[in-house]
């Protein structure tokens, strides 16, 4: 029997279901440790009633008859192992007695005093299990006042009741076992966009996490630190690098230290749900007293990641450790950010690598922080600067860099700095910019082959930067990146004509693509073309140019590129199933993918190699997830969508479903007009703001009809017949309307039923009507058929048996008519499918990018030289020519 498992689209739907029962006047950002601590406390619960069932079935099932020995060992918490040990007053499922012997309702259960049950709740959990000393009840109050009140008992029961009604929070239940923490993740990403400003102080955007994440690459066996570890999310890709790299990532020690006590309590929470053991996170101010220390001084490190707070002050007199740090920054202005990039410097291994993000002022600015960047240039431990696109965190449009920093450079590299300036290639968001997959991929290769790339990037001497540029790392100095100007044709603009030049400029835009540019342009003089008289207007230029022959061309053998491309790739897909058992792993797979495609893409020239790779990454991130569940439990048929399963089994349903709305729409065309109609003819004036529908109309028409019925005047008679006409056509549209919605909608239900089916099969229908069967042949075998009264209830249970074995048949019958549940066979093409049309998407995505650069560049020239100043003069003279007679007929002029 196929299970239904929790994929990560409903993990949080859920999760803004629970958000949505708390929001109010509140913001998400003032109740989300409510949310998060509910969802630990569900969790942590869920998993020991799992651990405790296996203990009672498996591990204690010899002591069956020692029942009160099973139950005692069950509260040992030592039973447990690794699994949180969740003592009684804090399960979501069991009630338990007070000291009273008073019965206190489970946590699921709860009506009175929510508030202060759960955070007592909260507290004997941390009591129980060390690794949470301090994460919860010190950060975590639901009785806290938000705005002028606490949060009502029934918002916390109507929470309860939401984390009750959605299964279990087992790693059983999900489709690959890192699903929880995505949806963690997720959730505080809703958390941080909705605090706006703020919600940078816990959220760093997963993208340019990725992208330090690639920069220092970190390895299985490395100590991996981040002094503002926020909620962690430095630490939690990095372990999702390794793992994606085919090592252990439980072979990863994670350190990281933050000052704000709910974000650490986050944190830890988010590095729980995400199966991640063997951290430690401490809660205080790292530039003053940092906490994770070795033989009682600052511990070193493998790899070091950070996004510190930007502009921060400091107290010097707090200061422990004061060795770390070789010259001081101002302790009020703001200005802490080298500070922290001392502090990582101090507590790096001698081969260790460093990434960590900085305001651009600290580049080139004077005063104390030039003394630290001669200290730093000087100690030749800078690698690389980045410029990072605009918008990209939280509530700052602070220009900002990345600075990798390693104490180990390679002699080639010996006293050179590799800068990118990567300021231009981003994707523009409503509130916030992003860098995309393909982005990041192009900085991790240039940095990790040191490339140098016209006006992207360059590798600089030591020399220049000092004596040249006196210290100042201003990436715009070494890798300026701004745009050629415009060029503008004097003669073109005054006479006409496109020049030649500019046309010529386009060459390796219309050359990708094959296109001779003679469908465009003309020859008018030396030097200068004209529009071909088939570019009518701008419209025209897209046309044309996409009706291209060789640009149709051009596309198909791309796409045939694509399909061949997956012919072979597909097969390593189909080999992940057994990625545990010895099969092809994810990161080789990945690897070998990459590199096949760009060696097919890139010789078809339209795309690059970075885009190229765009296409793939871009891919691989959205079916990253499937990967993990194929991995994880095999081609599950949750990963197949509604409209696969459809398209391939249930098509001729789903036509007939649109043909009836298709209908209804039409006929609800019809009923508008018809009260639009009937509405002049019994002339309604509706009042203010009042929405005239049939219902409105047939009471009016009604009311009227009822009027005239006793007169038996002609006239009246009349008006009678054409009132009684439109209402009965109104009633007629509604009827037919209404019967093709009944229509519509046992369609619909048989189809979402034949989807189930074909899904899950008919087990679980059938085990659950076999069950009712149980019972009422319990019920039956208990009666007395003499009796008088037990006949009767024995005619009608038969009955009902009757009515559960029919449901019983049509299962079996339905299931027989759609041709059976999914084959594993038909779940793994239909996936494959899938994944194969995601590619294609992306493919074709790029090339209409690259197709819409070549009509956005010959648009360019028809704005700018369509029209010339002599045309336009000469217009105007026409006009005013046209204009003079005119005023001299009116009598105007003479």
């Amino acid at each position: 029997m196929k299970t239904a498992k929790i994929t990560l689209s409903q993990l949080e739907s859920f999760l803004m279901g629970a958000a949505d029962i708390l929001r109010g006047k509140m913001d998400a950002s003032e109740f989300k440790e409510f949310i998060f601590g509910m969802l630990f406390l569900k969790r942590l619960s869920d998993e020991f009633d799992r651990k405790r069932e296996q203990l009672r079935q498996r591990d204690f099932a010899h002591l069956k008859d020692k029942p009160d020995l099973v139950d005692e060992l069950l509260e040992d918490k030592t039973s447990y192992g690794e699994t949180f040990f969740v003592p009684i007053r804090a399960r979501w499922h069991q009630s338990w007695k007070d000291e009273n012997g008073d019965l206190v309702p489970a946590l699921k259960d709860l009506k009175h005093d929510i508030g202060n049950m759960l955070n007592k709740a909260i507290a004997i959990l941390e009591d129980e299990n060390d690794s949470l000393a301090g994460v919860l009840k010190n950060n975590i109050d639901f009785n806290a006042v938000k705005g002028k009140t606490k949060i009502p008992d029934q918002k916390w029961k109507d929470l309860l009741d939401h984390f009750s009604n959605f299964p279990p929070l087992i790693n059983e239940n999900f489709e690959f076992p890192d699903l929880l923490g995505a949806a963690y993740e997720y959730l505080i990403k809703y958390f941080a966009d909705s605090a706006g400003k703020k919600g940078g102080e816990f959220y760093t955007p997963a993208e340019v996490v990725r992208l330090l994440v690639q920069l220092v690459k970190p390895q299985a066996g490395n100590t991996i630190y981040d002094p503002t570890v926020g909620s962690g999310g430095f630490l939690i890709q990095s372990h999702q690098y390794v793992e994606e790299q085919g090592q252990d990532a439980n072979n990863l020690a994670l350190y990281g230290q933050d000052s704000n006590g709910t974000v650490w309590s986050i944190c830890i929470m988010n590095l729980i749900l995400h199966n991640i053991t063997r951290f430690t996170i401490e809660n205080g101010d790292t530039l003053e007293d940092p906490l994770i220390l070795e033989n009682g001084q600052p511990r070193k490190f493998d790899r070091m990641l950070a996004n510190p707070p930007f502009s921060q002050n400091y107290s010097r007199a707090n200061v422990k450790f004061p060795s770390r740090f070789r010259e001081w920054c101002p302790e009020t202005g703001k200005k802490a950010d080298l500070m922290f990039v001392q502090h990582m410097l101090a507590s790096l291994k001698p081969d260790g690598r460093m990434a960590t993000i900085m305001p651009h002022g600290v580049l080139f600015r004077g005063g104390k922080e030039k003394l630290i960047r001669e200290l730093l240039i000087n100690d030749d431990v800078i690698e690389a600067i980045i410029r990072l696109p605009p918008g990209l965190f939280y509530g700052t449009g602070i220009p900002a860099c990345v600075l990798v920093c390693n104490k180990n450079k390679p002699d080639a590299l010996r006293n050179k700095i590799l800068f990118i300036n990567a300021d231009r290639e981003y994707a523009e968001g409503k509130n916030q910019n992003k860098l995309r997959p393909e982005d990041i991929e192009k900085i991790d290769y240039v940095f990790t082959h040191k490339l140098e790339i016209p006006k992207y990037s360059r590798l600089v001497d030591k020399d220049e930067i000092v004596r040249v540029h006196d210290y100042n790392l201003n990436i715009r100095r070494y890798v300026d990146n701004t745009p050629d100007p415009e060029p503008e044709d004097v003669q073109a603009h005054l006479i006409g004509g496109v020049p030649e030049s500019e046309v010529k400029a386009l060459s390796a835009d219309f050359h990708k693509f094959g296109i001779t540019p003679t469908d465009l342009f003309r020859p008018e003089r030396p030097g200068y073309l004209s529009f071909a008289e088939a570019v009518t207007g701008k419209p025209a230029i897209k046309t044309i140019i996409e009706a291209d022959q060789a640009l149709q061309a051009t596309l198909k053998r791309h796409q045939e590129t694509l399909e061949a491309w997956w012919s072979e790739a597909r097969d390593d897909f189909a080999r992940l199933e057994n990625a545990r058992n010895g099969g092809s792993k994810v990161p080789d797979v990945r690897q070998e993918l990459l590199a096949s495609l760009k060696r097919q893409l890139v010789p078809l020239g339209v795309l690059d190699e970075f885009k190229s790779a765009g296409v793939f990454v871009n891919w691989w991130q959205q079916i990253r997830y499937d990967l993990k569940t194929i991995v994880s439990i095999g081609w599950h048929h949750s990963l197949i969508p509604d409209e696969y399963l459809i398209a391939e089994f249930f098509q001729a349903e789903a036509d007939e479903i649109e043909a009836l709305e298709s209908k209804i729409s039409e006929s609800q065309g019809e009923l508008d007009e018809a009260v639009e109609t009937a509405q002049e003819v019994a002339a309604y004036e509706p009042e203010e703001d009042e929405k005239v529908t049939a219902a409105v109309i047939r009471k009016v028409l009604k009311e009227l009809i009822d009027d005239l019925k006793q007169n038996t005047g002609e006239s009246a008679q009349k008006e009678l017949a054409a009132l009684m006409t439109h209402d009965r056509a109104i009633k007629e549209i509604e009827k037919r309307i209404k019967d093709l919605k009944d229509t519509l909608k046992a369609k619909t239900d048989a189809l979402r039923l034949k989807l189930e089916l074909k899904r899950m099969g008919g087990d679980d229908f059938k085990a659950e009507t076999l069950a009712l069967i149980r019972q009422v042949e319990a019920r039956i075998a208990e009666l007395d058929p003499k009796g008088k009264d037990d006949a009767k209830k024995l005619a009608a249970l038969n009955k009902d048996k009757a009515a559960l074995q029919a449901r019983i048949d049509r299962t079996d019958a339905l299931l027989k008519e759609i041709g059976g549940p999914l084959t594993p066979d038909d779940a793994r093409r239909l996936i494959l499918k899938k994944i194969y049309d995601i590619a294609r998407a992306e493919l074709d995505r790029y090339l209409n990018a690259e197709k819409q650069g070549l009509i956005a560049g010959v648009e360019k020239l028809w704005e700018k030289y369509a029209v010339s100043n002599q045309k336009l003069e000469s217009e105007r003279a026409a006009t005013m020519q046209s204009l003079e007679k005119m005023l001299a007929q009116l009598g105007y002029l003479p």
